[in-house]
């Protein structure tokens, strides 16, 4: 009974702050239009959308380096270049396209850091991620930033919406918003999964 009631009023607590997220992204997106006139780079939206991935490759990295889950390289890794390809247009004053020997540099390293610790246990450690629901929630996050936003963003589908009154804020604001609230699932899961790992290490 005190377990069921546990996990019960965890769960909730998880909704909540979850719904506390949302407001969060209709936030960034309300201070992008009264402030800035529109959700472009660099703004709110932008940034909100880094510092989460950012945060999200952290806990990643940290559970794969502290807790010897070798698996999780290759998942910080990942998500470690989709930070750097969010920050395309800060290397590309650099050079254009410097971002992708960044990202390679990251992937390589990770790679070697995941090889390192031994096939059996990178395989181990990374099926371990995969049957926790976390990896669920991430998958989610990952198709609604990568698959989805995508799709809604799509120029062509939001001219034939608004045909002669096409307005690219509308646009951008909704494809923006999706991809951030993608990015919140993603960092949610990385939070939940840090949680479990943290209490089984304690156990």
């Amino acid at each position: 009974m005190r377990e069921n009631l546990r996990f019960i009023i965890t769960n909730l607590i998880y909704f909540v702050l979850s719904g506390l997220v949302c407001f969060a992204i209709l936030g960034c997106i309300y201070l992008d239009l009264t402030i800035y006139k529109g959700v472009l780079e660099r703004r709110f939206v932008e940034c909100a959308q880094e510092v989460l991935l950012l945060m999200s490759t952290l806990i990643f990295l940290y559970l794969a380096s502290r807790k010897k889950y070798s698996g999780l390289w290759l998942v910080g890794g990942f998500l470690g270049c989709m930070f750097i390809r969010e920050l395309d247009c800060v290397f590309d004053k650099v050079f254009h396209g410097a971002w992708l020997y960044v990202a390679l540099l990251v992937a390589s390293l990770c790679v070697y850091k995941a090889w390192c610790a031994g096939i059996e246990k990178t395989v181990y450690t990374l099926a371990d991620f995969m049957k926790n629901k976390a990896f669920a929630k991430m998958s989610c996050g990952l198709l609604i930033v990568l698959v989805y936003s995508r799709l809604i963003g799509y120029k062509p589908l939001w001219h034939l919406v608004m045909k002669k009154h096409y307005l690219r804020s509308v646009k951008t604001i909704v494809e923006e918003g999706t991809e951030l609230f993608g990015y919140s699932i993603i960092f949610l899961a990385a939070v939940e999964y840090a949680c479990y790992l943290l209490k089984q290490k304690e156990d």
